[in-house]
């Protein structure tokens, strides 16, 4: 299941709130007080549901997402927190609808409609006041989500490698995207998507730096990077600066290689950036500067994606043989 974070909607906080249903119904009127309040009581109730409703339902049951975005959400915001807010949100739905459900049947039974009003008020507003801080922390969680990518089931190819060794340069050199590029460790924190447009798409990935380190010693912006290689990457592009003008060794940058490939289960193809300001030609040299490497590189692309294609198709003849 995909996820679109960019489609969750702004959240008002308790005060925000309460404001907005208790303004909508100071404008209703009635033919006598009973009516009135029984009208307000109505419009509290309609707008508080709805509110609660739309923003619960906007949020996608987070346990049958795809493992990717699962693994995203918690390490930006917490999977449980996330849980916790939205249950806090269906309480107070439930709780603010039980209140002004009794103060209706008070009005409707006889008892003073101004009293139960001022009653009823009181206590919704209370109610929604005991879950602000779910509410911010929704809205604060919406804005961090932003940056997990909404990603596409085309052949995906991950670059990987250590922090400044030119792998945002040379995704923005191959593919559609422009991620921010600066000449300092871990300019990348983020996950960037482009796309080289072929006879099948291919979705480039360019992912923050990695250091030769245990995953447990590895920080928030690092294990995004392990995420993308964990499930998106049907082929990994290992990127090395051996002019280690990046900031570290080039011993580091073949340790870190070594472990990918222990790691993960899929293609890797180990290049060579920065090609302009080196001799080294034993792997695959690209630089952005000479544009040397890029068109090869970018095949590379294309015929690994077509065999992929092949064997997917193959792999369904067969089994609609069987």
């Amino acid at each position: 299941m995909k996820f679109e974070p960019r489609k969750l909607p702004t959240i008002l906080t308790a005060e925000e709130l309460i404001d907005k249903a208790f303004r909508r119904a100071s404008k209703v009127s009635g033919r006598d007080r009973k009516e009135k309040a029984l009208n307000k009581l109505s419009t509290v109730s309609n707008i508080l549901r709805d509110y609660f409703n739309k923003i619960i339902t906007a949020h996608p049951s987070y346990d049958n997402l795809d493992d990717f975005y699962i693994e995203m959400i918690d390490i930006i915001v917490g999977i449980r927190r996330l849980k916790k807010s939205l249950a806090a949100l269906n309480w107070a739905n439930r709780m603010t609808q039980q209140v002004i459900t009794k103060g209706i049947r008070k009005i409707k039974g006889g008892t003073n409609p101004d009293a139960v009003l001022k009653e009823v008020y009181g206590r919704v507003a209370s109610i929604i006041e005991q879950i602000d801080d779910e509410l911010r922390f929704l809205n604060e969680a919406k804005n961090k989500m932003k940056e997990i990518p909404t990603l596409t089931d085309d052949f995906t190819v991950v670059l990987a490698g250590y922090p400044n060794v030119g792998k945002s340069s040379i995704v923005a050199e191959i593919s559609t995207v422009k991620p921010e590029i600066a000449s300092y460790p871990f300019t990348t924190k983020n996950i960037f998507v482009g796309y080289i447009e072929n006879d099948e798409r291919i979705q480039i990935i360019d992912t923050p730096g990695l250091l030769d380190r245990p995953l447990e010693k590895r920080n928030y912006i690092e294990r995004k990077a392990i995420s993308a290689l964990n499930y998106l990457a049907n082929l990994i592009v290992f990127v090395i600066d051996p002019t280690e003008t990046c900031g570290y060794d080039l011993e580091s940058q073949i340790n870190l290689l070594n472990e990918i490939k222990r790691q993960f289960n899929v293609p890797i193809i180990e290049i060579y950036s920065k090609a302009d300001l080196h001799e080294r030609r034993d792997r695959l040299a690209v630089s952005v500067v000479t544009k040397e490497g890029v068109n090869e590189l970018i095949n590379l692309l294309k015929s690994m994606a077509k065999k992929k294609s092949r064997e997917i198709s193959s792999d369904g003849a067969r089994v609609q043989e069987g």
